[in-house]
């Protein structure tokens, strides 16, 4: 439960009790007759979202008003509430606060400013870019069952592009330049996916259980996307050769994002080591990998101790 604001001995649960209850106590009482009403309307305009937020800014404005008071300024909104006058109180008026605390009071005022001026020259807020989020993943059971409808697909197309999407975690794009030549064997015996075009040129190990079938459909279709060909001019090919599988209803649509994000998990779940799974996948850091978080299964606590405990069992040795 949120902590209770207490003032005069009384429970405030609301904004403008808050405001009225306020008495500073780093302020002559001479001081806070002079500067109350101004700071009291400055906050009250700024529409703090709680009585705990419109305290923190009655503290912060209230600071920033004895200041001004001491260095002649006059107390308008138009006049302090700029950037410039932030600024000099931040260098001039906060010599007694951490770093921290400095911080926290220049973003109260640019907060404050922006919100109850008009002229003041506040550059306009940045607005955060939203970043794309992973698909859905499948469980097991749900790949299980699309496999098994790939196999029953009214024409050879749809087989060969159900199966075309499977094991190689591809951004959606690339499934469209694949083509069967880039499937090869290494000495060692592993599949592997050499993606050459795109922004993400990279070689793919492919999932041992899907090896076998994205062979065969290379040795097939050398020239061809494994997919299979398509007509379709525009930037939705890949969605137009999504849209003719035949998927059972119990199941939800089949995607290319939620198959990647299906197969991202399953290398979290094989704990391939981190910098070897970006390389796979083709990103430069793990910015969205923390969407997989909920999705990835945790080990029981005692074996989640043993495992954490063993990562090492002796001291590193200095070189000799």
């Amino acid at each position: 439960m949120p902590r209770k604001l207490v003032m005069g001995g009384a429970v405030v649960t609301d904004v403008p009790t808050a405001v009225a209850l306020y008495a500073p106590k780093k302020v002559t009482a001479a001081t806070w007759t002079a500067i109350a009403p101004f700071v009291r309307s400055c906050v009250t305009d700024s529409r703090p979202v709680s009585p705990w937020a419109a305290v923190d800014r009655m503290t912060t404005v209230t600071r920033f008003c004895d200041w001004a008071l001491d260095d002649l300024l006059p107390l308008d909104r138009e006049v302090l509430f700029t950037p410039d006058m932030v600024e000099r109180y931040a260098l001039t008026g906060m010599g007694n606060l951490q770093e921290s605390s400095r911080r926290t009071h220049r973003s109260q005022l640019t907060t404050i400013g922006r919100a109850i001026t008009r002229r003041a020259p506040w550059p306009p807020q940045r607005t955060a870019l939203s970043r794309n989020r992973l698909a859905t993943p499948y469980t097991p059971e749900q790949v299980a069952g699309y496999l098994q409808a790939a196999g029953q697909q009214s024409t050879p197309l749809r087989t060969r592009t159900a199966f075309g999407l499977l094991g190689a975690g591809l951004m959606p794009g690339e499934h469209l330049i694949i083509t069967g030549r880039a499937v090869t064997l290494a000495d060692d015996g592993t599949t592997v996916l050499t993606v050459t075009g795109g922004t993400k040129p990279r070689p793919i190990p492919v999932l041992a259980a899907y090896a076998p079938l994205m062979r065969t459909l290379a040795g097939r279709h050398p020239d061809e996307p494994l997919i299979g060909p398509s007509n379709d001019a525009t930037k939705n090919r890949l969605n137009t050769l999504l849209s003719h599988i035949e998927i059972p209803r119990p199941l939800p649509p089949l995607t290319a994002s939620s198959l990647r994000t299906t197969w991202l998990i399953t290398l979290f779940a094989a704990r391939v080591p981190l910098p070897e799974l970006l390389a796979a996948a083709g990103l430069a850091s793990t910015g969205t990998l923390v969407d997989l978080l909920p999705h990835l299964p945790r080990l029981p606590e005692a074996d989640a101790h043993r495992t954490i405990t063993q990562s090492l069992t002796a001291p590193p040795r200095a070189a000799g």
